[in-house]
């Protein structure tokens, strides 16, 4: 694996009497940007939702996660937690400095659903996300009621034709994400790629963020925000734009210069290619159902307006 311990800037040089273009990548292995480069998502490459209650509604198929290609503002939800989505730039983000891209989501005061992003730099050129992922550290990370290594074990359920709740096992228990009356499909992800050989069980492991969601005293659920570095998260910086940026409002921020190994211990990236949002929340609240991370784009900050 490169250890890459410099950020260098792309240099771009327009070939004279012609419509091409001499591009000096920032570093090996880089995809370049061009005058063509967007700064928009050009490819969803992974969706594999955990099971929710929008999952198998408009938002929760494999159609959604294509929409997020472009300024299309598609709306993608990743289910429990878990599920996730990957996608990527036409161009290598590049670790400069502060934020690097940002993420939209739908988060609002009291309603929020974080997910957590790692990032991972096609080392070996294949084009596809099957080197080495790191997580980026949010603020809430740190504190004691975060699980690391969490493991969950969703079991499907007797049928699959209508809402039936979904059972779950993970590191200290069980549980299920409940069936609610407003949404009456199945919540079991039966298009995903990944399940046991039987369709039996959906497995996920990550980071969990826990202690966010809140009954007050006449029964109404919320979801506090996290701190910094979450998708789908109403943070301090959400409606701050970046980069001289409008577009980027309404979004969570994410530097590459976050990033941790499996052990913890912070990675120096020059740049990423791939991107992954999963939902970091194991939260039921009533009948408004279970937390779960939505995404509705991305934006690269390589790219300037």
């Amino acid at each position: 694996m490169r250890r890459f311990i410099a950020f260098a800037l792309l240099t771009l040089a327009a070939c004279k009497g012609g419509g091409d273009e001499t591009v000096k990548p920032p570093f090996e292995g880089a995809r370049p940007v061009t005058r063509h480069s967007s700064k928009w998502i050009a490819k969803t490459l992974e969706y594999r939702p955990a099971p929710g209650q929008f999952i198998n509604t408009t938002c929760g198929v494999p159609e959604a996660a294509q929409r997020l290609v472009g300024g299309s503002d598609g709306m993608l939800s990743l289910g429990g937690f878990g599920g996730y989505v990957v996608f990527m730039f036409d161009h290598t983000v590049l670790n400069g400095d502060g934020p690097d891209f940002v993420v939209h989501g739908n988060s609002f005061d009291n309603s929020s659903e974080p997910g957590i992003v790692r990032v991972s730099f096609d080392d070996n050129g294949n084009g596809l996300p099957d080197d080495a992922w790191y997580e980026l550290v949010g603020a809430d990370h740190a504190l004691a009621t975060t699980v690391q290594r969490y493991h969950i074990i969703y079991s499907r359920p007797s049928q699959t034709a209508s809402a039936e709740a979904v059972a779950w096992t993970d590191n200290n228990g069980a549980g299920e994400i409940s069936a609610v009356n407003a949404h009456t499909q199945s919540y079991w992800p039966s298009f995903v790629d990944g399940v046991t050989a039987d369709g039996a069980t959906l497995s996920f492991a990550g980071t969990r963020l826990c202690g966010l969601t809140l009954q007050d005293s006449n029964g109404q659920w919320s979801c506090r925000t996290a701190g910094r570095g979450y998708v789908d998260n109403f943070s301090d910086d959400y409606s701050v734009a970046v980069g001289d940026d409008p577009d980027t409002r309404w979004s969570n921020k994410f530097d590459i210069s976050d990033a941790v190994d499996a052990y913890g211990r912070p990675v120096a990236l020059q740049g990423v290619d791939f991107i992954m949002v999963y939902t970091a929340v194991n939260e039921q609240m009533g009948e408004l159902g279970e937390a779960s991370t939505e995404v509705r784009g991305a934006i690269s900050l390589t790219v300037r307006p």
